[in-house]
């Protein structure tokens, strides 16, 4: 606005009215021819007739001729380009001043008058849309025409005309080859011989090279690959893995893992052999993609651990379909079967489908692999302590199990819920074979256990449990195993070196027991360790390193704060240094070299429970308590797992409003930080949760139901299903013994 302002009152006092339309059309960039018909004289001419009286217009005068000469260079360098629409040299063109990443499209006037701005300032880069486009129209029609070519590049006897200057900017070896002087032993620096490569690759990348249009196919990316290789063309080398990439689908997986295996590079290797593990039941289903599987990816699609959806039998019988396709590929049998895991195929489809087959029998490799398979389903209840890298499941993820329990009615639960890590939502995921509460569950190498408890909601618990169920997500089976020497409920039970011990807890008639136990599943029996101090119950415990811990628990009508531990090989029980808080029902969990203890309760009085919100966690190096910070987690009767660096606490009840949640909460242990996590489907106390690794299809919640419980070989039951569930009241005094 200034600056049109100060143009105008430039041509108010002029005297020249020729000169004062040279401004205007300076301004408007309109009349090019009527600019050029003023000379330099005639601008001198125009700067002798502006008669300024003050100081301000002297320096008015001074910038006025400095436009004008600017302006008059300017027209007159369009002009030269001796183009009817040198007029429109801006038009198309964007304006990107300096340290500026956004570009505006100008017209012909606002580019002229933007150019005189800038002037004023500086410099401007102008970029245009279509430059590039027609620059490489422009080339590949000369490279069509053969014109100005200096080059011919020569593949199977198939020339190709081109551009040393254009192929030295995007190959590097023509780089290396034309600006450094050198050229292939025999060939001229004009006749260039590749031997290396197809004429049809060759194509391709010099098709690319002059237009950024690279067409690709599964038939002719090798040649391409090799073309852009041997040329280096890096572009083109980049564009061939992007395709290969999004290409991938079960009716092309095969060829693309050939084309992969030749080409590379290793991540797109893997990618492809990831999709290969996650589509393998299509795969192997199909027989011109069975065949067509060379020995190497036919292995590595069996050894892997993400083969979803494929049973072992079924890789079997793909992997026995490969080998029969070609009978010279026999000889490999046994390095091909030695990836299928034996010990996962049931022992009724083992000895049905598999032990009679003639390769089976004959063949001393294959042969081996059956026996042990039919060895580990012999030993059933020392599974849990057999396992190996044939025994472990292929598939599947770490889930938060929760089991077991009471609702808010007192009901007596038995589903079993899952969780991510995450958790971020629950699912149910099976039954257990009866309902349960105030039991304990265990897991040795991902076998679960359940153990003890009550059936039946009972303030007194003066009927529990002696039974334990053994769940195998291998097979989604339950297996009912020996029973513990006593009854027990309220009590806590952990893993030591592949062994279940079971300590304390209340018995028959409610009263308290200070008797400990081991199961040796190998076995299958219990027997009495050394006993606990004194008879508890509603204790907590954890394992760090082979020894167990407990702490706190009800005792003689008082909470407690003392902490034992038990160590196996001396089989006797150490007095360690005793919590800061009293404290029952509460939760206890190992994290690397630290032991925390969560939430719970204690008793004032005869029968006043109140919440201990403390949170504290021990040392057992240096047999020390420490108190955290108050968490916002504030329940007893709740339960606890430990994965990682991470704490889950679900459940429980809150004392204050005498409710049971279904609040479930992480804590980071090295952070210091608290996280709510989706809630339980249902509000539970006295339930039970572990850490435990679910096929995908378990996981997600496919099997677990109608699964079979096959007690102690005893007899058969229908499926157990241990619910979830709460009471309305919790344990008074009274009923602590």
């Amino acid at each position: 606005m200034w600056l049109c302002r100060w143009l105008s009152t430039a041509a108010s006092i002029t005297a020249n009215r020729q000169t004062t339309q040279t401004l205007w059309g300076l301004w408007d960039n309109q009349a090019p021819t009527a600019l050029l018909a003023n000379s330099p004289k005639q601008l001198g001419k125009a700067q002798g007739t502006l008669r300024l009286q003050s100081a301000g217009q002297r320096l008015l005068r001074k910038g006025l001729l400095r436009l004008l000469l600017l302006g008059w260079l300017r027209v007159l360098g369009q002009h030269s380009l001796s183009s009817p629409e040198a007029g429109n040299a801006c038009s198309g063109c964007r304006r990107v001043p300096r340290g500026c990443t956004d570009r505006m499209q100008l017209s012909p006037r606002a580019a002229s008058r933007a150019m005189l701005l800038r002037s004023q300032a500086g410099t401007a880069s102008l970029v245009s849309d279509t430059y590039v486009a027609k620059l490489l129209d422009g080339l590949s029609s000369l490279r069509t025409q053969s014109a100005l070519c200096d080059v011919t590049l020569e593949a199977e006897g198939v020339c190709f005309p081109a551009h040393k200057i254009i192929l030295a900017s995007a190959s590097n070896y023509c780089k290396i080859l034309f600006v450094g002087n050198l050229s292939r032993a025999g060939s001229p620096d004009s006749n260039i011989r590749l031997k290396a490569i197809s004429a049809a690759g060759l194509r391709n990348v010099l098709n690319f090279i002059y237009s950024n249009k690279l067409d690709l196919s599964l038939q002719n990316i090798e040649e391409t690959f090799k073309a852009a290789e041997t040329l280096l063309v890096r572009e083109v080398i980049k564009l061939c893995f992007h395709f290969l990439e999004g290409c991938l689908n079960c009716e092309n997986c095969t060829d693309v893992l050939h084309v992969v295996n030749k080409l590379g590079p290793a991540d797109l290797r893997q990618k492809a052999m990831r999709y290969a593990g996650q589509h393998c039941k299509q795969i192997l289903a199909d027989p011109q993609c069975l065949k067509g599987l060379d020995r190497g990816t036919l292995c590595e699609i069996l050894a892997r651990t993400d083969a979803e959806g494929c049973s072992e039998l079924e890789l079997f019988r793909a992997a026995m379909s490969w080998l029969q396709h070609d009978r010279t590929r026999l000889k490999d049998a046994a390095e091909i079967l030695r990836h299928i895991r034996f010990p996962l195929i049931p022992l009724r489809d083992l000895q049905r489908c598999i032990q009679e087959m003639p390769l089976m029998r004959l063949d001393s490799g294959c042969h081996r692999f059956v026996q042990e398979a039919l060895n580990y389903h012999s030993q059933l209840y020392a599974q849990p302590v057999l396992q190996t890298q044939s025994t472990n499941l292929r598939t599947g993820s770490t889930v938060l199990l929760v089991a077991g329990g009471r609702t808010t009615t007192n009901h007596v639960c038995r589903e079993i819920w899952a969780a991510d890590q995450s958790c971020s939502s629950w699912h149910k995921v099976g039954d257990l074979c009866m309902p349960v509460y105030n039991h304990c569950v265990a897991t040795i190498n991902d076998f679960l256990f359940v153990i003890g408890g009550q059936s039946k909601f009972d303030p007194t618990g003066k009927q529990p449990s002696n039974e334990v169920f053994r769940f195998d997500p291998r097979n989604t089976s339950w297996l009912q195993v020996a029973s513990m020497l006593q009854r027990r409920t309220r009590f806590h039970a952990d893993v030591l070196s592949d062994r279940i011990i079971a300590v304390g807890g209340g018995t028959l008639l409610g009263t308290l027991t200070c008797m400990v136990e081991l199961y040796q599943p190998t076995d299958n029996k219990w027997e009495f360790t050394a006993p606990f101090p004194m008879p508890i119950a509603d204790h907590a415990g954890t394992t760090h390193k082979g020894i167990l811990y407990i702490s706190g628990g009800f005792s003689g009508g008082k909470t407690l704060r003392d902490t034992y531990s038990y160590l196996p090989h001396l089989r006797r029980w150490i007095c360690n240094s005793a919590m800061a808080f009293t404290r029952c029902d509460h939760g206890m969990a190992t994290v690397r070299d630290k032991i925390f203890c969560i939430g719970g309760r204690t008793l004032k009085g005869v029968e006043e429970w109140t919440h201990v919100n403390e949170m504290e966690y021990y040392c057992p190096g240096s047999n020390q308590w420490t108190t955290l910070k108050l968490p916002p987690f504030n329940c007893c009767q709740f339960s606890i797992a430990a994965h990682d660096t991470t704490l889950y606490l679900a459940g429980g009840g809150a004392l204050q409003h005498m409710q049971k949640e279904d609040s479930v909460f992480l804590y980071d242990t090295e952070g210091g930080v608290w996280k709510k996590a989706s809630p339980l489907p249902k509000a539970l106390v006295d339930h039970a949760s572990c850490m435990i690794k679910l096929s995908q299809v378990n996981a997600a919640g496919g099997t677990g139901r109608g699964t079979k419980c096959v007690p102690a070989g005893r007899r058969k039951k229908s499926v157990f299903s241990l619910l979830i569930t709460k009471e309305p009241e919790f344990h008074s005094g009274s009923q602590k013994e």
